[in-house]
């Protein structure tokens, strides 16, 4: 090859590609795993970038080469650390439509992934504690693992009421104890929980078995406060408590300002509180006289993180459930679920950037309590790639079908109407019934209690035949 074709090479294409790189590259902010981040905080549309600089190597090793070629693999670090958590994801998606260009490179790894998957999901995994937390979802997600129960016949850890206020809790405000749930018949062991109670490593060790798999959820701080300043109540009562006095639009900001003054001599507001001050924090085992102790509360956040092999994210909810799924080895019918399209109570107040910095002051325990295991998760979606993305699209549209299905088979009492789903890369094929739609839509206290019932019932004709 002559000398001038080795210059133009050297000297020209690269430059040309450095300068595609930093000068042709918007700059947007990184917020998302799937998004590829520069040090000064640019993002760039990375394929392009990599296209040409991958034209440019090849350039030269062609003219360095004696007429060979090569194919030569490359791993391009993702950075999936997150500079700062925004305040609402809702509309925040993990998979930017930027990446769909990426699918060539992806597939190179594809089949690594999938056997690797494959390897890791020898055993479907049966003895799971799901923590239910308040105000995240948590609902949806019991629904799941309870029909799971019934279909695989499972022992579930109960309450022993079924009937009264508050009968659905293991523990209000308390932590698990034998004494507190249905017992089972002689040599026999719990499988599922996820009724609400508080988190004790401890306690569920005394009454899970020893591989049991640990589940729970989580929701953005802010979210949440407003979520559960509505629906307990708490908003409501500030505007009953200092009508008049204050602006009701300003009137939680004001509380978040001076919340020992607003406590002060009002024994209520301070009941209110438990709902909303660092509940989630409170609900896995964050005792609350410790929630402004920062060490303990870290320290305790990467002891959950060995205890919990996933936390779910309500924000990317079934992106979450995909996850579970594999880490479960489940099958894509078992996290089905039909939304009750039952409206949550919309907020009705507004917080401005000097209220949200004195929420997370206030609760700052929640707050690194969903940053820490925000990035965890983060990491678990990233470590999956393309596949995973693949997967969540695919899940959308089998649970959007099953969702029309349920809703109109329902009213109609049609036992003899199905829809089938084939097998996919990600599991095999499944039919969903008149029977099924009724698992997934059925109220939770009407399954509790039928649950309980049966339960004492097995328990008792044990005993009897002892």
């Amino acid at each position: 090859m002559s000398i001038h074709r080795r210059i133009l090479c050297k000297m020209w294409l690269i430059p040309y590609t450095l300068k595609a790189y930093l000068c042709r590259c918007p700059r947007f902010p990184t917020d998302a795993p799937w998004q590829v981040a520069v040090e000064d905080g640019r993002r760039v549309p990375f394929l392009l970038c990599v296209v040409l600089t991958l034209l440019g190597l090849t350039c030269i090793f062609f003219a360095m080469s004696s007429g060979t070629t090569s194919t030569v693999i490359a791993d391009f670090p993702i950075e999936t650390s997150r500079t700062q958590i925004g305040l609402y994801l809702h509309n925040h998606s993990l998979f930017p439509q930027e990446l769909d260009q990426d699918k060539a490179i992806n597939d190179t790894n594809s089949e690594r992934r999938e056997s690797n998957h494959d390897q890791n999901c020898i055993k479907k995994k049966f003895d799971i504690s799901f923590l239910k937390v308040h105000k995240a979802g948590s609902t949806t997600l019991m629904k799941i693992f309870l029909r799971f129960a019934i279909e695989n016949k499972l022992n579930i850890v109960l309450p022993r009421r079924s009937k009264g206020y508050g009968f659905n809790y293991l523990g209000y405000g308390q932590t698990l104890a034998r004494e507190k749930i249905v017992p089972l018949p002689a040599n026999e062991s719990y499988n599922i929980l996820c009724n609400h109670v508080v988190y004790n490593r401890e306690a569920f060790r005394s009454i899970m078995t020893e591989d049991t798999v640990y589940v729970g959820i989580i929701r953005e701080p802010v979210s949440y406060f407003k979520s559960a300043a509505s629906y307990y109540g708490f908003y409501k009562h500030l505007q009953n408590l200092y009508e008049g006095k204050i602006p009701q639009e300003r009137i939680v900001g004001e509380f978040l300002k001076k919340t020992l003054e607003f406590l002060k001599n009002n024994s209520h507001t301070e009941q209110l509180i438990y709902y909303v001050n660092n509940k989630m924090s409170f609900d896995f085992g964050i005792p609350n006289q410790k929630f402004h102790d920062n060490v303990f509360v870290e320290e305790y956040i990467k002891e959950l993180d060995r205890d919990f092999s996933l936390v779910l994210i309500l924000e990317h909810f079934q992106e979450s459930l995909v996850l579970m799924k594999r880490i479960l080895c489940w099958n894509t019918k078992d996290i089905l679920y039909v939304p009750l399209n039952a409206m949550e109570i919309e907020p009705s107040f507004d917080l401005n950037g000097e209220d949200i910095d004195n929420l997370r002051k206030w609760n700052s325990a929640d707050f690194k309590l969903y940053n820490y295991f925000y990035k965890v998760f983060i990491a678990k979606i990233a470590s999956y790639g393309e596949d995973l993305k693949e997967e969540v699209e695919n899940f959308k549209s089998i649970q959007e079908n099953v969702k029309n299905f349920c809703n109109k088979i329902l009213g109609y009492h049609d036992t003899s109407s199905f829809v089938t789903f084939p097998n996919t890369k990600w599991g095999d094929g499944f039919m969903v019934t008149l029977k099924d739609c009724k698992l997934m839509m059925e109220p939770e206290s009407t399954k509790l209690e039928m649950l309980i019932e049966n339960a004492w019932t097995r328990y008792n004709a044990s005993k009897a035949n002892t």
